[in-house]
Protein backbone atom coordinates (compact mmCIF):
# COMPACT_ATOMS: atom_id res chain seq x y z
CA UNK A 1 0.00 0.00 0.00
CA UNK A 2 1.74 3.46 -0.37
CA UNK A 3 0.55 6.50 1.47
CA UNK A 4 1.62 10.03 0.75
CA UNK A 5 0.05 13.32 2.52
CA UNK A 6 0.31 16.70 2.32
CA UNK A 7 -0.74 19.65 4.18
CA UNK A 8 -3.61 22.55 2.22
CA UNK A 9 -4.03 25.75 3.62
CA UNK A 10 -7.81 26.99 2.89
CA UNK A 11 -7.51 29.93 1.01
CA UNK A 12 -10.71 32.43 1.20
CA UNK A 13 -11.64 32.02 -2.37
CA UNK A 14 -12.30 28.11 -1.92
CA UNK A 15 -15.43 29.30 0.81
CA UNK A 16 -18.65 29.75 0.10
CA UNK A 17 -20.99 32.63 1.61
CA UNK A 18 -21.35 30.89 4.79
CA UNK A 19 -17.10 30.70 5.07
CA UNK A 20 -16.75 26.98 4.82
CA UNK A 21 -14.83 25.30 1.86
CA UNK A 22 -17.27 24.81 -1.09
CA UNK A 23 -17.21 20.90 -1.80
CA UNK A 24 -16.25 21.38 -5.28
CA UNK A 25 -13.23 22.02 -4.04
CA UNK A 26 -12.36 19.13 -2.32
CA UNK A 27 -11.47 17.66 -5.98
CA UNK A 28 -8.75 20.03 -6.69
CA UNK A 29 -7.23 18.93 -2.91
CA UNK A 30 -7.58 15.69 -4.36
CA UNK A 31 -5.55 16.53 -7.38
CA UNK A 32 -3.07 18.72 -5.54
CA UNK A 33 -1.93 15.27 -3.50
CA UNK A 34 -2.10 13.06 -6.55
CA UNK A 35 0.34 15.57 -8.46
CA UNK A 36 2.54 16.21 -5.86
CA UNK A 37 2.57 12.06 -5.20
CA UNK A 38 3.23 11.60 -8.07
CA UNK A 39 6.39 14.22 -8.11
CA UNK A 40 7.80 12.61 -5.09
CA UNK A 41 7.85 9.35 -6.53
CA UNK A 42 9.95 10.70 -9.65
CA UNK A 43 7.22 11.40 -12.35
CA UNK A 44 4.59 13.89 -13.52
CA UNK A 45 1.24 14.18 -15.39
CA UNK A 46 2.85 16.07 -17.70
CA UNK A 47 5.80 13.08 -18.20
CA UNK A 48 2.84 10.89 -18.65
CA UNK A 49 1.30 13.05 -21.40
CA UNK A 50 4.40 13.53 -23.56
CA UNK A 51 4.69 9.80 -23.42
CA UNK A 52 1.26 9.63 -25.29
CA UNK A 53 -0.51 8.69 -22.02
CA UNK A 54 -3.48 10.82 -20.51
CA UNK A 55 -5.39 10.03 -17.01
CA UNK A 56 -9.00 11.66 -17.41
CA UNK A 57 -10.94 11.44 -13.86
CA UNK A 58 -13.87 8.24 -14.38
CA UNK A 59 -15.30 8.51 -11.43
CA UNK A 60 -15.48 10.32 -8.08
CA UNK A 61 -17.43 9.96 -4.94
CA UNK A 62 -16.97 11.58 -1.79
CA UNK A 63 -18.71 12.00 1.77
CA UNK A 64 -18.93 15.03 4.09
CA UNK A 65 -18.14 15.01 7.76
CA UNK A 66 -17.19 18.12 9.39
CA UNK A 67 -17.12 21.77 7.66
CA UNK A 68 -13.50 23.32 7.16
CA UNK A 69 -13.36 26.57 7.24
CA UNK A 70 -11.32 29.65 5.69
CA UNK A 71 -7.12 29.21 7.18
CA UNK A 72 -7.98 26.06 8.10
CA UNK A 73 -4.97 23.46 7.61
CA UNK A 74 -6.13 20.58 6.45
CA UNK A 75 -3.99 17.49 5.87
CA UNK A 76 -4.53 15.52 2.56
CA UNK A 77 -4.20 12.03 3.56
CA UNK A 78 -3.67 9.59 -0.25
CA UNK A 79 -3.62 5.84 -0.34
CA UNK A 80 -2.85 3.86 -3.45
CA UNK A 81 -3.85 0.08 -2.44
CA UNK A 82 -2.93 -1.58 -5.58
CA UNK A 83 -0.77 -1.26 -8.90
CA UNK A 84 -2.79 0.09 -11.83
CA UNK A 85 -3.86 -1.72 -14.66
CA UNK A 86 -5.96 0.28 -17.12
CA UNK A 87 -8.07 1.71 -13.59
CA UNK A 88 -5.87 3.55 -10.75
CA UNK A 89 -7.88 4.06 -8.06
CA UNK A 90 -7.20 6.60 -4.96
CA UNK A 91 -8.69 6.92 -1.97
CA UNK A 92 -8.29 10.50 0.17
CA UNK A 93 -9.08 11.59 3.58
CA UNK A 94 -9.07 15.25 4.51
CA UNK A 95 -8.36 16.16 8.35
CA UNK A 96 -8.40 19.31 9.72
CA UNK A 97 -5.97 20.80 12.25
CA UNK A 98 -7.57 19.30 15.66
CA UNK A 99 -7.54 16.00 13.59
CA UNK A 100 -11.01 15.38 12.87
CA UNK A 101 -12.38 14.17 9.72
CA UNK A 102 -13.68 16.69 7.45
CA UNK A 103 -14.02 14.51 4.05
CA UNK A 104 -13.35 11.08 2.78
CA UNK A 105 -13.60 10.39 -0.89
CA UNK A 106 -12.37 7.78 -3.87
CA UNK A 107 -11.05 9.04 -7.46
CA UNK A 108 -10.57 6.55 -10.16
CA UNK A 109 -9.02 7.47 -13.35
CA UNK A 110 -8.42 5.51 -16.40
CA UNK A 111 -5.28 5.51 -18.49
CA UNK A 112 -6.21 6.60 -22.10
CA UNK A 113 -4.09 6.71 -25.08
CA UNK A 114 -3.47 10.16 -26.37
CA UNK A 115 -3.63 9.11 -29.98
CA UNK A 116 -6.92 6.93 -29.89
CA UNK A 117 -8.72 8.65 -26.99
CA UNK A 118 -8.74 4.69 -25.94
CA UNK A 119 -8.32 2.97 -22.49
CA UNK A 120 -4.94 1.31 -22.41
CA UNK A 121 -3.12 -0.08 -19.75
CA UNK A 122 -0.68 1.69 -17.90
CA UNK A 123 3.14 1.97 -18.87
CA UNK A 124 4.98 -0.60 -17.95
CA UNK A 125 7.88 2.48 -16.48
CA UNK A 126 5.16 3.79 -14.59
CA UNK A 127 4.05 0.58 -12.97
CA UNK A 128 8.13 0.53 -12.36
CA UNK A 129 7.67 3.57 -10.40
CA UNK A 130 5.24 2.12 -7.47
CA UNK A 131 5.75 -2.01 -7.72
CA UNK A 132 8.06 -1.78 -4.81
CA UNK A 133 5.08 0.20 -2.64
CA UNK A 134 1.86 -1.98 -4.10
Amino acid sequence: MLSYEIPIRVRYKETDAMGVVHHSNYVNFYEVARTEMLREHGTTYKELEESGVMLPVHEVEMRFYAPARYDDLLTVRLTMRELPGVRMTFDHEIVNQEGVVVNTGRVVLVFMSAVTRRACRAPQWFLDIFRGYL
